[in-house]
């Protein structure tokens, strides 16, 4: 009787660690494929200086799908200025993707001219929905620092 329950509590056990061991490369296959989008350093930094100088919006939280560029003012954007700047106004980059492609580039924070503070917080919303840590993270750091700039702009009055 000890022989038969050994043995239903081996085949448990081996079943069991083969469901975990399947999640486990599940979860390695999707991380793969996360760390594909890499934050872009260069536009956080174009982002930070806009802030610094005051070219932030205040907008509300659903106000981006009004104010975000449309693909003709994206290309023609991309005709004028080229790719090296279109890539400074998105806070991910799809290494997936060939260069000088619209679809490289991923998490717009703004409409050429401003940051949007809804344009951030739909980044970090979608950034935290697909687990780019380092994105939602960066987003998290602008929205911030907008925040901070307004408070001091009104404490200034």
């Amino acid at each position: 009787m000890k022989a038969i329950i050994l043995k239903a509590s081996a085949s448990i056990l081996t079943a069991a660690l083969g469901i975990v061991c399947a999640a486990s490369s599940a979860t390695d296959d999707e991380r793969q494929t996360t760390d594909l989008i890499k934050v872009n350093m260069l536009a956080v930094e174009h982002a930070k200086k806009l802030i610094e100088t005051g070219h932030a919006v205040m907008d509300s939280h659903g106000d981006w799908a009004q104010h975000q560029p449309s693909a003709e003012d994206k290309n023609e954007f991309i005709r004028r200025r080229g790719f090296g700047e279109y890539e400074q106004w998105h806070l991910g980059i799809d290494e997936r993707r060939a260069a000088n492609t619209k679809a490289r580039y991923k998490f717009p924070y703004g409409d050429f001219e401003n940051v949007h503070r809804s344009a951030l917080l739909a980044v970090k919303s979608r950034a935290h929905q697909y687990g780019y840590a380092d994105i939602e993270s960066a987003a998290v750091q602008l929205l911030e620092m907008i925040h901070s700039e307004k408070k001091q702009a009104t404490s200034a009055l």
